[in-house]
């Protein structure tokens, strides 16, 4: 009963709220709006990378009224001090857009790292109903960020077995990331030329991320629900392989429990590393 009064008692502010709002309430229409109305697009946005050889990028601005050339102050914000960008913008006489000149101080920044940068126009020039300000992220990627340290011996106890091949072993590229130790990448290990399978698979690149930064709690992928594709196809459709166990990482060797792998083909889940055998190791690199 007491649920019951509850919602009634609801139920009946609702009512006397909506019947308040019959009420007679004064209008005041907007404002209207003497500018030349410069915006930015809100469905245009860019995020861009940059190296050391980058130039100029270019975003555009547009206005309402397109009479006679336009000069239209800016303002920048954010880390503006890596970037350098005209105080004014010109629209030529009846063009409706015009680009803003970006270009990115390379030699303030710092490799592999995200800059934000704001543009705004001035009120003087904007209309309130539209958006003012552009905001975009620059990447200032120099050089590269995975490095290959070498060939790893790679022991597959997941996809050739399940199709009645023995436990068998090859040479993979592997690479590390530049600042993160223990953050690995093996380059195509079902695709290369040494795997037994690899005129099966469908992917010419295929970068398979093996994050051993705490080498007790290995995974692949973003986090360990990721997992990865092998870009193969045996014929029943792509294969996948996730975790169902964490591995680890011992005296150089990046191994998984007995069933720690399974290997998926579309919904179907078939248990892997049946031996305990499926291997990365690093011990081997040369």
């Amino acid at each position: 009963m007491k649920l019951n009064k509850l919602f009634s008692v609801l139920g009946l502010a609702s009512v006397l709220s909506f019947t308040a709002c019959t009420d007679e309430v004064d209008y005041t229409p907007a404002p209207a709006v003497n500018t030349p109305g410069v915006y930015f697009s809100s469905e245009e946005e860019v995020n861009f990378t940059i190296d050391a050889e980058t130039g100029v990028q270019t975003i555009n601005i547009y206005r309402q009224k397109t009479d006679g050339e336009l000069s239209v102050a800016i303002q920048t914000s954010g880390d503006a001090d890596k970037f350098s960008v005209p105080s004014t913008v010109t629209f030529p006489a009846g063009a409706e857009s015009a680009t803003v000149a970006i270009t990115p101080l390379v030699a303030t920044m710092e490799d592999f790292t995200t800059y934000a940068l704001a543009i705004t126009v001035d009120d003087a020039f904007a209309t309130p109903y539209l958006p003012n300000t552009w905001e975009g992220t620059f990447t200032y990627a120099n050089g590269e960020e995975w490095i290959t340290i070498g060939e790893c011996e790679f022991t597959d106890d997941a996809i050739g077995p399940l199709y009645g091949l023995p436990v068998l072993s090859w040479p993979v590229e592997i690479q590390e990331h530049y600042e993160t130790p223990g953050l690995y990448r093996l380059v195509n290990p079902y695709g290369c030329e040494a795997a037994p399978l690899h005129e099966y698979c469908t992917l010419s690149e295929n970068y398979v991320i093996v994050n051993a930064t705490n080498p007790a709690k290995v995974f692949f992928g973003d986090n360990a629900n990721a997992g990865f594709d092998t870009g193969l196809n045996v014929g029943d459709g792509l294969l996948r392989i996730g975790l169902q166990a964490y591995g680890s990482l011992n005296d150089g060797k990046i191994m998984w429990p007995v069933k720690g792998l399974a290997v998926f083909i579309g919904q179907d889940g078939y248990y892997a590393n049946n031996s305990g055998q499926f291997c990365i190791d690093l011990s081997v690199i040369k």
